[in-house]
């Protein structure tokens, strides 16, 4: 059995236990023997009263005669002045509170919970403190690389305007976002958004807004293709209309005949343009607003290719149709899939070779749920990197044949927002040298309620 090392305090050998002389010693040092000493004055108060109480009790019995009296004002005195002395842990529970008041507000980024949370985010989150990266999400380490934590801000965000708001522990961050471009991809586009959580601390949150960028760029691009368009047929129209007020030209009545016609070509031209914008505006109003009337497609398909046979254009009766005869009720706006087989049947008369049959079929999925419209022609087919883009708005292989043909280089795109519109599903096959199909697929009506297409068209 273990001695009792000599030298402890014998008023706190209970305390010190077995320490050595060393470590007692240093246990007076710090405090934690000499514990009076650190004692508060309102202590030191409540222990003077406490004595003060234990001497009157003890004046007090010395004058009684009784020993049982004796006996009770001590046994009072006593219980009075511990009450006093220990002050029902209402000092402690003070002190207590002081420390904690003073004690620093531990870190959100410190909780250990705090990793889960931003984990949870799908946008790129970092902590940054003292310009260094102090904690990141698993999809800010997908960004900036698994070995983001640690690294100087500057090294991490190759933004110079971003980096220095990020180093800087002065900088104010309320306002609109920052729009930062290049990070991650080179076309990547994000929003980053910085918020102080705890002095010398940022958290710094990225969105992502590549496509909404890409949006408004097509926005941009639209309007500047909408507006050339309308530019080329108009300066041609007013060039001529200048060459006509001359004196020369306007008495010779073949260069006046031939310069009109040019110039009813430009404004059809400018007309259908305008025409099929209008209609591409409202296809895209009600986009969101699903038809609710079933009409017989394999109708339509029969009038259309009926006109266009019957107008001017010879390609129109070399359309060969197939599967409709039967009734294939779908879910649709009348005029919207007139529009789009005008459309899709006007492209194969343009690029299809002459004297080569452009066949329209009519059929049903694997499934039976939906409907499968097929046009196919045989001509020069398109190269394959240019398919992706044949839906854009003015997107043209050969603009020059395009313009030269009539078109306004928005057909394709018309015939998207229909099919979309229609929730249904196209697609655009071609073979250089064979020819090009587009096949379009639309939802088989669930009711037989037909609307007739003899009385809207």
């Amino acid at each position: 059995m273990k001695a009792r090392v000599h030298g402890a305090c014998p008023c706190r050998s209970s305390d010190a236990g077995t320490v050595g002389d060393g470590e007692n010693r240093n246990l007076w040092r710090s405090g934690k023997l000499l514990w009076p000493l650190h004692m508060s004055r309102s202590s030191l108060f409540r222990l003077s009263m406490a004595a003060l109480l234990l001497f009157i009790g003890a004046m007090a019995a010395a004058s009684s005669g009784a020993l049982a009296e004796r006996t009770v004002i001590m046994f009072v005195a006593g219980m009075a002045a511990i009450f006093v002395a220990s002050d029902q842990g209402g000092g402690r529970a003070r002190a207590r509170s002081t420390r904690q008041a003073q004690r620093p507000p531990m870190r959100i980024s410190h909780h250990l919970d705090f990793q889960r949370f931003i984990d949870a985010s799908t946008d790129p989150i970092i902590v940054v403190e003292a310009a260094r990266v102090t904690n990141a999400n698993d999809a800010a380490l997908r960004l900036f690389g698994e070995n983001v934590v640690g690294e100087n801000v500057r090294t991490v965000v190759r933004h110079a305007g971003a980096a220095e708001r990020l180093a800087d522990e002065e900088a104010s961050h309320e306002g609109r976002p920052l729009r930062l471009t290049g990070i991650g991809m080179r076309d990547q586009s994000w929003d980053m958004r910085i918020q102080r959580i705890a002095s010398g601390q940022k958290l710094v949150q990225l969105t992502d807004r590549t496509s909404s960028q890409a949006a408004e760029k097509m926005r941009v691009d639209f309007v500047a293709n909408a507006s050339h368009e309308l530019m080329t047929p108009l300066s041609s129209v007013k060039g001529f209309i200048e060459t006509l007020r001359e004196p020369d030209a306007g008495e010779s009545a073949p260069v006046r005949e031939r310069f009109l016609a040019i110039m009813a070509a430009e404004t059809d031209r400018m007309q259908a343009l305008v025409r099929d914008l209008m209609s591409l505006s409202r296809i895209e109003a009600e986009k969101h607003h699903p038809v609710e009337t079933s009409v017989d497609i394999s109708a339509i398909a029969k009038s259309v290719a009926g006109e266009l046979a019957a107008g001017s254009n010879p390609r129109g009766g070399e359309i060969a149709l197939e599967g409709v005869d039967q009734p294939v009720m779908v879910m649709g706006d009348v005029s919207q899939l007139r529009q789009l087989l005008y459309n899709i049947l006007f492209n194969a008369m343009k690029y299809g070779r002459a004297g080569t049959p452009i066949t329209l079929s009519l059929g049903l999925s694997r499934s039976g749920s939906m409907a499968r419209l097929r046009v196919a022609d045989q001509g020069e087919g398109i190269a394959p990197e240019h398919i992706p883009r044949l839906t854009e708005r003015f997107y043209r292989v050969d603009s020059g044949r395009s313009r030269q043909l009539g078109g306004t280089g928005l057909g394709l795109s018309l015939v998207k927002h229909i099919v979309d519109r229609h929730r249904g599903h196209l697609e655009i096959s071609s073979e250089l040298g064979k020819g090009t199909a587009i096949t379009v697929m639309l939802q088989i009506a669930r009711d037989r309620l037909a609307m007739p297409v003899q009385d809207i068209t």
